[in-house]
C-alpha cells in the first residue's frame, strides 16, 4: 500500500460555499493515528500540501525511521487569518469530518504565515483540544496596522485573537508544546513577535523552542525546515 493525498469538498454551510481540504494518508493507514492541521498563508490555498511536496518529504521520514505516520491535514481558509465564520467552519466541519471519516486520535496544529497566526490563536483559545503547536515564520506582531484592520474589525478583536496577548492570560495545560521559527532576513520581521511570545511562554513555564534561522518570508523557507516541523509534530 502506497501513500497518498485525498481530497474532500465539504459543503459548508457555515460558510454557504464549497470548501476544499487536502489529507496526506501514510502508506498501511490503519485508525488511531494523530493528525496535523496544517495551515496556508493568505495567498495560499490547500495546494501548499502538494507546493511543499509533503508527501514525498513524510514518505521519505517515515521510511527512514524519522517520524511515525499520521495525518496532514491542509483546509481551505481563504484569507481571513481564521477569524469568524472560518473559526466556526474549522471546528464545526472541517474537524470532525476529518476525524470521523479516518478515525484519528490525538491532534496537532500549525502553519505558515497567517497560517501561523490561526495555529496559534486557535490553540490558545482552545487550549485543551491540541497536543502540539507550530507558527512558521509566524505573521504576530505587537502593533496592529491599518491595512489589516479590516480583518478584526476592532482593535478590541485584534487583542482578543492576538497570540502574543492571548499567551499572557490564557489556560495551557503543561503537556502542550510550541515550536516557533522565523528566517533572520524575513521582511514581515516575524522573528520579532516569536522571540516577544517565546519569552512571554518561557516565564509561564511552558514548553517552548524558538529557532532562528536563516532566510526570507518564502515558501522555500518553510520547505528548508519541513524535515523539522515534521520530526516535531510526530514525535
Amino acid at each position: 500500500m502506497k501513500s497518498k493525498i485525498d481530497t474532500i469538498e465539504i459543503q459548508s454551510r457555515v460558510l454557504g460555499k464549497t470548501m476544499a481540504t487536502t489529507i496526506y494518508v501514510p502508506a498501511h493507514f490503519c485508525e488511531g493515528l494523530p493528525v496535523l492541521y496544517f495551515m496556508h498563508g493568505r495567498s495560499g490555498d490547500e495546494s501548499i500540501i502538494h507546493a511543499l511536496d509533503i508527501q514525498t518529504v513524510a514518505d521519505g521520514m517515515m521510511a527512514d525511521g524519522m517520524m511515525k505516520p499520521m495525518l496532514i491535514v491542509c483546509p481551505r481558509m481563504e484569507d481571513a487569518l481564521g477569524l469568524g465564520a472560518y473559526e466556526d467552519y474549522f471546528f464545526s466541519e472541517v474537524m470532525p469530518l476529518v476525524e470521523q471519516q479516518y478515525k484519528t486520535k490525538g491532534r496537532c496544529i500549525g502553519g505558515c504565515s497567517a497560517g501561523g497566526f490561526i495555529a496559534l490563536n486557535y490553540a490558545f483559545r482552545h487550549p485543551t483540544l491540541f497536543e502540539r503547536v507550530g507558527g512558521h515564520m509566524p505573521a504576530i506582531e505587537d502593533h496592529l496596522d491599518d491595512d489589516d484592520l479590516h480583518y478584526f474589525g476592532t482593535r478590541e478583536q485584534w487583542q482578543a485573537n492576538n497570540p502574543l496577548f492571548l499567551a499572557e492570560k490564557c489556560s495551557l495545560p503543561a503537556s502542550m508544546e510550541i515550536y516557533l521559527d522565523a528566517g533572520s532576513e524575513d521582511e514581515g520581521a516575524f522573528y520579532r513577535g516569536c522571540a516577544q511570545l517565546t519569552e512571554t511562554l518561557v516565564a509561564r513555564g511552558t514548553k517552548v523552542e524558538n529557532h532562528l534561522n536563516k532566510g526570507h518570508h518564502t515558501i522555500a523557507y518553510i520547505q528548508a525546515h519541513l524535515e523539522e516541523y515534521l520530526m516535531f509534530y510526530a514525535k
